[in-house]
């Protein structure tokens, strides 16, 4: 068995060996798939790599072009009516995928922007991944804590035997939770799916769109004020929320204490104008967060949502 990594987005990446078909090789990032005859043909991956600094190319040209329209839409008719015609075009910014015009950072960059903001501040010293599947958001969150602090924590938290194992070798020491976050403590069924995904509240949209195969294995549970307690956490700069339909049953818990939470950015897997959506807003609002929704689509049931205490600039 050996590793093979994505040439699309540089990012992913999954495993091969001669048991597993290779039709199955997807890229658990961007979903392409991944060829395993490149690393015997050297003119294959060549034409991968080629293939991978076009990409590239075309993101940076998309951001740059994104950037002049909606500037010269602003000038031409004003903030509104420019927010009113790219939502009718179809045109937002999770969907260009590029701050730092499209080279650097092509994953969810918005999401990138935020972690990076709130944990260059000097005062940040601790993040905790929710549902860090593979440690993308964990490996981003430990280069930028470990180049301003020698002591720091980053906590990595995932139920999924899968995605545990590729996270623990990719995470090493790092300290990590093999539990999933729910709304009590005890032994919680988790939905499995595929590209190493799994939710213990699958919604329609993971049921419908075939995210969910309808697996499922028994995992411990623990509350998040419980994990808080037990890692011993009076203060967390920043907490990602990420657990693919749960994040309405746990943020919407009455009694949930997030008084050691100063930041969160969380993915919520239902419409914007949802009445799940508003709900989860109402709850962290009576919690003390300013909550900003970042980018959000209309006509998409995934976005994210920043809640902070204090401005994040």
């Amino acid at each position: 068995m050996f590793k093979l990594p994505c040439y699309i987005c540089g990012l992913g990446w999954t495993y091969y060996s001669e048991a597993r078909p290779t039709e199955s090789l997807k890229c658990p990032i961007c979903k392409s798939s991944i060829s395993v005859f490149g690393y015997y043909d050297y003119r294959v991956r060549f034409n991968g790599i080629l293939e991978y600094l076009v990409f590239r190319a075309v993101k940076a040209l998309s951001f740059m072009a994104y950037v002049f329209l909606k500037a010269g839409l602003r000038l031409l008719i004003g903030r509104n009516l420019r927010n009113w015609a790219l939502d009718i075009l179809g045109i937002h910014y999770r969907r260009v995928e590029g701050v730092r015009y499209g080279i650097f950072e092509s994953y969810e960059p918005y999401v990138h922007k935020v972690i990076r903001k709130i944990l260059e501040k000097s005062q940040s010293r601790t993040f905790i991944d929710i549902g860090a599947h593979v440690g993308i958001y964990t490996l981003y969150a430990y280069r930028l804590l470990s180049k301003k602090h020698k002591e720091f924590r980053v906590v990595a938290v995932e139920p999924n035997p899968q995605s545990y194992n590729v996270l623990e070798r990719k995470v090493g020491r790092m300290p990590y939770v093999k539990e999933a976050v729910y709304v009590q403590d005890g032994e919680e069924k988790l939905w499995l799916g595929g590209s190493k995904s799994s939710s213990l509240n699958p919604t329609k949209h993971h049921v419908e769109g075939g995210f969910i195969s309808g697996e499922t294995i028994n995992v411990k549970a623990v509350r998040l004020d419980s994990l808080f307690r037990r890692l011993g956490l009076e203060k967390v700069s920043l907490v990602k929320i990420d657990v693919e339909g749960a994040g309405y049953t746990i943020l919407t818990d009455p009694v949930l204490d997030l008084s050691p939470v100063e930041n969160m950015i969380v993915e919520v897997h239902y419409n914007y104008q949802s009445k799940e959506s508003r709900e989860i807003m109402s709850a962290l609002a009576r919690k003390g967060f300013k909550v900003i929704p970042l980018y959000p689509n209309t006509a998409s049931w995934i976005y994210h949502l920043l809640a902070c205490r204090a401005d994040i600039r």
